[in-house]
């Protein structure tokens, strides 16, 4: 199975109808790709999902319930993850009421613990997709720290993103090293810079397609192999031009950087 796979979130304006969706889905498996992360659009239901993802060659690779949300949930999100056939459970961000302060990030630490081993006692694996927010430094730690420190190892995996560990101004190649044994899927897409266009402190930085911006990526891929990270999954929250393009080009340099 392949080692690259893509948040459909990507190509979200290209599935708002049962159609597109479908059309969608084959485009993605003409591309190449095997495995996708996936939320089950509102007019088909979990079945029917993983039917036409098994239709056209393609496999989710996690289920997906908001934090806040996965305990109450957890008997619906085992049962959908048996029809997809997948073991992960991934979730969204901090809840905004508690970013403020570090106390806020603790209380969400004992959240993610809580549905970390609900999801654990289901048999799934939970993944929590950070950004660069959370990298706050609140002057004798970073919301990131306590995240990763306060949660259970065994319960609480993590899903980095390259763009958000250079966004929150680290190198993703030295970063990711801190979720070693804590994750093994992670998000992948470039960091570029457009031309100045104003104050020089409005820096015009961008979502590029893996291989076309600034990115370290034999350094990123050394330390992802190092780490212990299975999947390479792209997501591109915005694109230049055509997203099944950008999509191809983030394949297609994957590959010839030895990903497949």
């Amino acid at each position: 199975m392949s080692r690259i796979g893509l948040q459909m979130y990507t190509l979200r304006d290209y599935t708002k109808t049962p159609e597109d969706f479908k059309n969608t889905l084959r485009r993605v498996r003409e591309i190449g790709l095997e495995n996708v992360q996936i939320t089950p659009p509102g007019f088909f239901p979990v079945e029917e999902t993983a039917r036409l993802l098994a239709e056209n060659g393609l496999k989710a690779d996690s289920v997906f319930r908001p934090t806040g949300k996965v305990v109450a949930d957890i008997e619906q999100a085992k049962r959908d993850a048996e029809i997809f056939g997948v073991d992960v459970l991934r979730t969204d961000s901090i809840p905004e009421e508690m970013r403020g302060d570090a106390d806020g990030y603790r209380r969400f630490a004992e959240q993610m613990n809580a549905e970390g081993h609900a999801c654990k006692a289901a048999g799934l694996r939970y993944i929590y997709h950070f950004h660069a927010f959370e990298w706050i430094n609140f002057g004798d730690v970073r919301g990131i720290d306590i995240l990763l420190n306060e949660t259970d190892p065994d319960a609480v995996m993590f899903q980095p993103d390259v763009f958000w560990l250079t966004n929150a101004g680290t190198e993703p190649s030295v970063s990711l090293k801190m979720f070693r044994g804590r994750a093994f899927t992670m998000h992948v897409k470039d960091y570029a810079i457009r031309r100045l266009q104003g104050k020089i402190e409005d820096v015009p930085f961008h979502f590029a397609s893996v291989g076309t911006g600034n990115l370290n990526w034999p350094g990123i891929i050394a330390a992802a192999n190092e780490i212990g990270i299975e999947r390479f999954v792209i997501e591109q929250d915005i694109c230049d031009g055509d997203p099944f393009d950008a999509v191809k080009i983030s394949f297609d340099n994957l590959n010839k950087m030895g990903i497949h």
